[in-house]
């Protein structure tokens, strides 16, 4: 790739940067979808993340923090978003871990747990139900035996007639 191909390529990274914050794989691959060589997009996308206008930490952070604002989620599902995102594992696996250090990942699961258990009709049969809030923990990420526990805890509360509605009088 000429300096002018280079040059070309930087300006059109810039304007994709204007719009939103991509990862160095990310505007590597828009790139060269915009028909910039393979190693001329390389390039451009590693001196932009030298100068600071690509940050693949920063970018990370960002969505992991926007997905656990909008809801709890576990360690795998963020790993994964990263990964869709173009973040390598080991950078994906150390903002993840950092994001949840003082989470208390259990009480997430039956955060999601319980909500779904809410939004399910009640004529299910018990097997349905715990069938369902599995299948929803695991697409948010949490592990077998955390998603397990806490549909149990959850299943076990609805069951507690002693239980007070923590729903009553909202």
């Amino acid at each position: 790739m000429s300096t002018n191909d280079d040059e070309a390529a930087r300006k059109m990274a810039l304007r994709m940067l204007e719009r939103r914050a991509l990862s160095r794989a990310e505007l590597r691959d828009r790139l060269v979808k915009k028909g910039c060589g393979r190693d001329g997009a390389a390039r451009v996308a590693l001196g932009l993340a030298d100068l600071g206008l690509v940050n693949d930490r920063a970018l990370g952070e960002s969505v992991v923090r926007m997905e656990l604002l909008r809801a709890p989620s576990g360690a795998a599902r963020l790993e994964a978003k990263l990964a869709r995102r173009g973040i390598d594992g080991s950078t994906a696996r150390e903002i993840v871990r950092e994001a949840l250090c003082g989470r208390d990942e259990a009480e997430d699961a039956e955060t999601v747990a319980r909500r779904r258990l809410r939004a399910l009709p009640d004529a299910l049969a018990p097997e349905v139900v715990r069938r369902r809030l599995l299948g929803v923990l695991a697409r948010r990420g949490f592990g077998g035996e955390q998603s397990r526990a806490a549909v149990e805890r959850v299943l076990g509360e609805q069951d507690d007639p002693d239980r007070p509605d923590p729903y009553d009088g909202v």
